[in-house]
């Protein structure tokens, strides 16, 4: 009688006992387990977005029935954006900057541009791969706004190099001033500037170790 009250009470509860530690224990391992899987996220996170400090000088050519001319200017200080191994870049340039060491030519190009009214050329750059070392070059969209007028066009993407500490890369593209409503100037109807206009841009990214530790690996 007293062997199976013993079994009926004892016998639960060691079951019972048995059932608690053993839940106990698997919910310490989902605890430690969570943990290390939250210590290993933190040591190896990296941001979602980066954002690299970027400078880039300009280079512009064209030509007239008298002889060829160019000149170059600094952007204003930007950023390039890096997300899923793709980049963007908002980039101006001041249009009154510009110079090709003739004033009167100058005086008229300035004239076509409205540099009072319209001071900045603005570009866009949206989802452009991000290269490997070495890689061919690659075009990418440019979004080019003169005065009240944005066109989309053709960037090539040349000498590519992506390091631990910056990025380095040149742009290069053309354009029809004819495009953007402008009429090319001409001195006495005879020294007619050319409607193509060539541009080049050598870009430069910081990188800071805070944000990345590492650049994204090239593909």
């Amino acid at each position: 009688m007293l062997d199976d009250l013993s079994a009926s009470i004892v016998l639960p509860t060691m079951q019972m006992l048995s059932r608690t530690a053993s839940d106990a224990g698997l919910l310490l391992v989902v605890c430690f387990t969570a943990l290390g899987l939250r210590s290993s996220l933190a040591a190896d996170r990296t941001p979602l977005v980066q954002r690299w400090p970027a400078e880039a000088r300009v280079y512009f050519n064209g030509t007239s029935t008298l002889h060829d001319f160019g000149g170059n200017l600094s952007a204003e200080p930007f950023d390039i954006v890096v997300s899923n191994r793709t980049w963007f870049a908002s980039v101006d340039v001041l249009s009154g900057q510009m110079a090709t060491a003739n004033e009167k030519r100058d005086r008229n190009m300035y004239q076509m541009l409205g540099t009072n009214q319209y001071p900045h050329i603005h570009g866009d750059v949206a989802n452009a791969p991000l290269l490997a070392n070495g890689a061919s070059a690659t075009n990418v969209a440019l979004q080019l706004k003169i005065r009240d007028q944005a066109t989309a066009l053709p960037a090539n993407i040349r000498d590519w190099r992506l390091t631990d500490s910056e990025l380095r890369f040149r742009a290069a593209w053309s354009l029809s001033l004819k495009q953007y409503g402008l009429k090319p100037p001409s001195v006495a109807g005879i020294i007619r500037v050319g409607d193509r206009v060539e541009l080049q841009a050598e870009v430069v990214a910081r990188i800071k170790p805070q944000e990345s530790g590492a650049p994204p690996k090239s593909p």
